[in-house]
């Protein structure tokens, strides 16, 4: 069986294509490390050594606690070349009110310890980004999975709520996939769903989301596009999955339900069903079909005019 795609692993977590870079997203990534900055500057340069020629317990305290949030919120070169600098000002306002001689050996111990737990923070907090990003993964397609899917929609939502912009779902079945199991086995199955993912995969736009909703359904949302986009897009996926697979699988057709959000007043899934219930009318018309259905206020459906010259029964 052909392996899945993982998306590429990056500093931030997963490369997914979930969602466009909104507006002040590059502002609200200078915002932890200038705060952190800002902080190092105000413990390091305003709290000197006591009497005893030590930096003050509780700024040491302090200083770990900034130290650490550095690690858990900014990218991993920042903290480290931030930690390495605050840590030897620390050293060098307190070798400087003193002897070096003595106290170098601790400070060296310090620089050392500090890095390891500042490295442990950061693989934590990598760890956890990925495991989040995978539970959003289907195992089987390396897509997104129901809950990544279901977040994109809500995006949608709330960016159509905001200005207006219409957006599409695209519900896609594997006409006769029940057949394909039972037949071949459910490898062959699995392989079919592994091809129809790839397929998806290399002909949705980076800034959609399609994604495995479930069993042999994929659901493709559709970022900003309205009636007459949605008949080309549409038509153009269900044809490149159908010339994608066609070789290995000759006989698996596709049905295709489109919804058109144009007012977005319907949740996620209000959505999902209107779009579920457009797929099942292509399928009753008799498979490898496309209907659109147009929401919340006008309903209207079309058909396109089917690819094969093949007619089945209506299966699952």
């Amino acid at each position: 069986m052909t392996a899945p795609h993982i998306p590429k692993q990056t500093e931030t977590g997963l490369d997914i294509p979930l969602r466009r870079i909104s507006d002040d997203g590059s502002l609200a990534r200078w915002i932890s490390p200038v705060l952190v900055v800002v902080a190092l500057v105000i413990l390091l340069m305003f709290r000197g050594p006591d009497a005893s020629g030590q930096i003050p317990l509780t700024v040491r305290w302090l200083l770990a606690a900034v130290l650490a949030i550095t690690a858990w919120t900014c990218p991993s070169r920042f903290t480290i070349a931030v930690s390495l600098v605050a840590i030897l000002t620390w050293s060098w306002i307190e070798i400087g009110a003193g002897g070096w001689h003595d106290v170098l050996p601790g400070h060296l111990v310090r620089l050392f310890v500090s890095m390891v737990m500042i490295t442990w923070v950061i693989r934590a907090r990598e760890q956890l980004a990925t495991a989040q990003k995978l539970a959003r993964i289907d195992n089987l397609t390396g897509l997104p999975n129901r809950q990544a899917l279901i977040e994109a929609i809500e995006r949608e939502l709330s960016r159509a709520k905001r200005f207006g912009r219409p957006f599409s779902l695209a519900m896609l079945d594997c006409d006769g996939f029940k057949q394909l199991n039972d037949q071949r086995g459910h490898l062959a199955g699995d392989d079919a769903l592994v091809l129809v993912g790839e397929s998806l995969r290399q002909n949705v736009r980076p800034f959609d989301c399609a994604g495995r909703w479930g069993g042999d359904e994929f659901l493709i949302v559709l970022s900003e596009v309205d009636y007459d986009d949605a008949q080309m897009i549409a038509e153009r996926l269900r044809a490149s999955v159908r010339h994608f697979v066609e070789r290995g699988l000759p006989s698996l057709t596709f049905s295709l339900g489109v919804l058109i959000v144009r007012q977005p007043e319907m949740g996620w899934q209000e959505c999902v069903r209107q779009a579920d219930q457009a797929m099942y009318e292509a399928k009753r018309a008799g498979r490898d079909q496309t209907r659109f259905v147009i929401a919340p206020a006008d309903y209207q459906t079309s058909q396109s005019d089917s690819t094969s010259d093949r007619q089945q029964d209506i299966g699952p």
